[in-house]
């Protein structure tokens, strides 16, 4: 059984279900949101420094970090994930992974810290949305790129007043200074945009 529209929203909402795990990680999410193919949109080198916002389960985080020798910063807004990702790291035995506890619209690193963002589903929950799109702007580094996903479907979950369009989205990058690289859908859930500093 996938996961459903309603679970969907509620992985990336305050009200986190650790128990929601293993429908977010099915074989019919990774279909509609493969996080290999996303990272291709990266083009990475192998040596960045990368965040991942809402790590959550390490979704993106496990697989970035084995195409980066440097730093794949995991950050969640929850204790809970975070201690779940750490003995998950461990038992991988993988070692370049670092967790912090913050939020989308505070990130808890310095100015041009990183190669490489990842905000998956959480920019929709950042009040206010742009704020969110300001941390990317001050976190990466000159020529850094961010790639965030979000819903693109009109009629589901997340309430239509916390959704983004890949338009708005994309204006919103852009008056940060942002460019556009690429902007895509995933499948008729989802839409990437990858943007660089």
């Amino acid at each position: 059984m996938g996961i459903s529209d309603k679970e969907d929203e509620q992985v990336a909402a305050e009200e986190y279900d650790p128990t929601l795990i293993a429908r977010l990680e099915s074989p019919e999410r990774l279909e509609k949101l493969p996080p290999e193919k996303l990272l291709d949109l990266l083009e990475l080198s192998g040596h960045e420094d990368l965040l991942d916002v809402g790590a959550g389960s390490g979704y993106f985080t496990f697989p970035a970090a084995a195409r980066t020798s440097g730093t794949v910063y995991a950050l969640d807004t929850h204790p809970q994930m975070l201690d779940m990702l750490k003995t998950r790291s461990e038992e991988r035995g993988v070692t370049n992974i670092r967790l912090i506890q913050g939020t989308a619209e505070q990130i808890p690193l310095g100015d041009e810290s990183v190669d490489v963002m990842i905000l998956s589903l959480v920019l929709h929950i950042a009040e206010p949305h742009e704020q969110g799109l300001k941390e990317v702007q001050r976190a990466l580094k000159k020529g850094g790129k961010a790639l965030c996903v979000e819903w693109a479907y009109p009629d589901s979950e997340p309430p239509s007043d916390h959704r983004i369009s890949s338009s708005d989205m994309a204006r919103m990058g852009e008056e940060l200074g942002l460019k556009v690289l690429s902007r895509q859908p995933w499948s008729d859930k989802y839409y990437s945009i990858v943007f660089q500093k």
